[in-house]
């Protein structure tokens, strides 16, 4: 797929979220534009080139909603 692209085509290109592509823009790593319709739009060749690049999954260091649930009761046990 080559030209510019809708960021949900992005998305389903990448076989990732809309969030994804927007945090790829935002990082510096897609160059986007606006249409005539006003709607952003991306490269495809460049989000499959930045897809190829990313590792999937949560970063390094990012703590889970779960994990910190299960710290704050491990804290209140000790405290008592």
């Amino acid at each position: 797929m080559t030209g510019w692209i809708s960021i949900r085509e992005a998305a389903i290109l990448a076989g990732r979220a809309p969030q994804n592509i927007y945090a790829w823009i935002n990082k510096g790593k897609l160059t986007s534009r606006r249409n005539a319709q006003g709607q952003l739009e991306v490269n495809g060749i460049d989000v499959l080139r930045v897809e190829s690049t990313v590792k999937p999954g949560r970063p390094r260091g990012t703590v889970t909603r779960r994990h910190d649930l299960l710290d704050k009761t491990h804290e209140r046990r000790e405290s008592k």
